[in-house]
């Protein structure tokens, strides 16, 4: 009786080790394009106004939301 091919098991949906940079069909890796955003702005100055404080990642994406329409709104009355 043949022995069945034993594979290395498929990675857990949530583990990191699945998470891979997007490769081209030849095989090379591509950059992936930058997102400019002020979440670490944000983050400095929270820590500077309450260091015990954190914030979750929602939270941050709002405050990142709102300083871009301010910062729009600011440059169009300029």
């Amino acid at each position: 009786m043949p022995e069945a091919a034993k594979s290395a098991p498929a990675p857990k949906k949530g583990s990191k080790k699945a998470v891979t940079k997007a490769q081209k069909k030849d095989g090379k890796m591509r950059k992936c394009s930058r997102k400019e955003s002020y979440s670490v702005n944000v983050y400095k100055v929270l820590k500077q106004v309450h260091l015990d404080t954190s914030i979750l990642s929602k939270a941050m994406g709002i405050m990142n939301s709102f300083v871009n329409d301010i910062f729009k709104r600011i440059a169009g009355k300029a």
